[in-house]
Order: structure tokens, then sequence, then C-alpha cells
């Protein structure tokens, strides 16, 4: 399947699989990637159902796969950092990705508790802070 046809699949579940099929993946292996079974999977890739927050999440996650081309069929067909996607559209991808991790109340409590001690912890704190967070990446 070329480029164009891989773009111009009219359903969620048709771009699904035409993505999918270019990278090439399995539906086994697509499936273990992104944590659903492949039956759910299947379901998707037949228009049977809509993924849910936690697929989209995943894909998101796990797969360079554009969720705004999935869901509405526009915009590039993957995340390349080089390819259509401006600064400001990556920006907007990235808050939006943070205001979806914030619902998680654990973590949007960390968060808050970090920020507190990295506004209110001084000099000494925040270089610990930043050395902590260089360290994870």
């Amino acid at each position: 399947m070329s480029d164009s046809q891989i773009k111009n699949q009219k359903t969620t579940g048709t771009r699904l699989r035409a993505w999918r099929k270019s990278v090439p993946l399995k539906l086994m292996q697509l499936s273990a990637l992104i944590k659903v079974s492949q039956g759910s999977l299947s379901d998707l890739e037949n228009d049977k159902s809509m993924p849910s927050a936690t697929t989209l999440a995943n894909l998101a996650t796990f797969t360079d796969l554009n969720i705004y081309w999935l869901l509405l069929g526009s915009g590039p067909v993957t995340r390349d950092s080089n390819s259509d996607l401006d600064s400001s559209t990556e920006q907007s991808r990235l808050y939006e990705d943070f205001l979806y991790m914030m619902q998680d109340k654990k973590l949007k409590n960390i968060v808050e508790n970090l920020i507190k001690a990295y506004q209110h912890g001084g000099v000494k704190k925040q270089a610990q802070i930043q050395g902590f967070i260089s360290a994870l990446s």
C-alpha cells in the first residue's frame, strides 16, 4: 500500500490497519506492544469499536503513529519531528499529552509537589531536581 493509499483511508479502523501493515507489524505484535488483546485490536481495525483513551495513549507512547491522523484522517500519518509538524504543533501535542497524564491523581500529586519543591527550594534544591531529572533521560 502506497503512502497516499494509507493517508486516504476513510475510517479509524482502516487507517489503523493500513498504518500497521505499512510498518509492518502483525496484529499480535501490535496488540502486545500497546497492551490490548488481539480480539480488541481486530475489532478496532474492523470498525466494530473505537479505541479507548488507554489504547490511544499506548499508541502514542509506543509507536510513532499520529493519533490526530488516526482519529480524523488529516495531518501526517506519523509523528516525525522533521515532517509537517512545526514547533507550535509539537508543543501543543506535548501540552495535550501532559493534560492527559494529569488525569492520573497520583502522578498529578507528584508533579505538583515537584513544582512546589523547585519553586520554593532554593538553588540547591533546584540543582538536585535538575540533576535527578537529567539522570532519568
